[in-house]
């Protein structure tokens, strides 16, 4: 029997909610320690309470039997759908204080498809075009602000460099980040205290120079943008960092979801980004079956695609976790099998989408 449940529960039929406990079985739960036959979530308070096998009803508790694969929702990395012009300035080249949290819509078109891809959390970062974009925000779609400081925003790549505006090189945009970190205020101060830096880069050089950054001044974060980051497995593993993969198409280069393989065997941290709004949610999971194509162990794209996103978002998202909010997908078949289909998702221990919606 493998049952996790909540420290405070105590005997289970003690645990309620608004009207109830509310569990969920399923065919299969994929919960945190792998996946569970004929599995239960027990949900109190729009959280996870329990998670196993033989969870015994609560006296007050409301039982939903559903066939397929029960997990917690995926985690998208790196949109911007739904922001309101928070992170542009034409004017600026650092835009520490910008907070994409306030420029949140939840009322904006586009959020149903994350929904109906199966995707539950949503890290929004800055369109490329400045060397510092603000800070990320980890949100839920047309929901909830998760975290409203997830990373300060740095991009490494040419598309920080305007006409007319400083930095006009790379050698500048170092030493405009250099004299902003030895004297931080604003976002830096926050890094300064731990705030992780989210890195945007493209190419090889840039993505050396914003490592190099990283490990001289002892920052956490994730390098993101970069096709072929596994080129350069042995410099992110030192320097601490997660990795944010690029969407991953069918007619990538095979050498893009190779370099995901390489990261893996160094244990980096990996993520799935859309890299833009007007990519459909369900790219995620291709991007990751593409991986596990090349050669990535599917416990670790399935961790990319939930947990492990959550962690380098810095916020309780893609994860069953006990405490955690109940933010579930009900999957036809195996979430990794692309011919399976979303059915149901929670959010928050309620029903926003699928048959039958409560």
């Amino acid at each position: 029997m493998n049952i996790l449940v909540a420290p405070i529960l105590g005997a289970l039929c003690a645990v309620s909610v608004d009207g109830g406990s509310l569990v969920l079985q399923a065919d299969v739960v994929h919960g945190p320690e792998g996946p569970i036959e004929n599995g239960r979530i027990l949900i109190r308070d729009g959280k996870v309470a329990a998670v196993g096998e033989g969870l015994e009803l609560p006296d007050d508790g409301h039982l939903i039997e559903l066939e397929g694969h029960l997990s917690a929702g995926l985690v998208a990395m790196g949109d911007q759908t739904g922001l309101k012009g928070e992170e542009l300035d034409s004017t600026r080249q650092v835009m520490d204080g910008a907070d994409l949290a306030f420029g949140y819509d939840k009322t904006a078109k586009g959020w149903q498809a994350f929904l109906e891809a199966g995707v539950t959390a949503v890290l929004l970062t800055p369109k490329p075009g400045a060397l510092v974009g603000g800070r990320t925000a980890v949100i839920k779609p047309a929901g909830a602000v998760v975290q409203r400081r997830a990373h300060l925003h740095v991009c490494f790549s040419t598309a920080a460099f305007k006409r007319g505006v400083a930095p006009a090189s790379y050698p500048g945009a170092i030493s405009m980040l250099e004299e902003r970190m030895a004297a931080p205020v604003g976002g830096f101060a926050l890094v300064s205290k731990g705030l992780g830096v989210l890195l945007a880069a493209k190419t090889r050089s840039e993505a050396l120079r914003a490592v190099a950054f990283a490990q001289r001044h002892g920052l956490t974060g994730a390098l993101s943008g970069v096709a072929r980051a596994g080129d350069l497995a042995d410099e992110i593993h030192a320097a601490g960092l997660g990795v944010i993969l690029p969407p991953i198409a069918t007619a990538a280069d095979p050498r893009v979801a190779a370099s995901a393989v390489a990261l893996g065997k160094k244990k980096i941290p990996l993520s799935f980004s859309l890299g833009a709004a007007s990519r459909s949610p369900h790219s995620l999971r291709l991007s990751a079956v593409r991986c596990i194509q090349a050669g990535l162990d599917r416990d670790a794209a399935w961790k990319a695609l939930t947990s492990g996103a959550g962690e380098i978002a810095n916020a309780p998202v893609g994860s069953l976790t006990v405490g955690h909010d109940a933010d579930l997908v009900l999957w036809s078949g195996d979430p990794l099998d692309l011919a399976s289909r979303v059915e149901r998702v929670w959010i928050e221990g309620k029903q926003v989408h699928g048959d039958d919606d409560q």
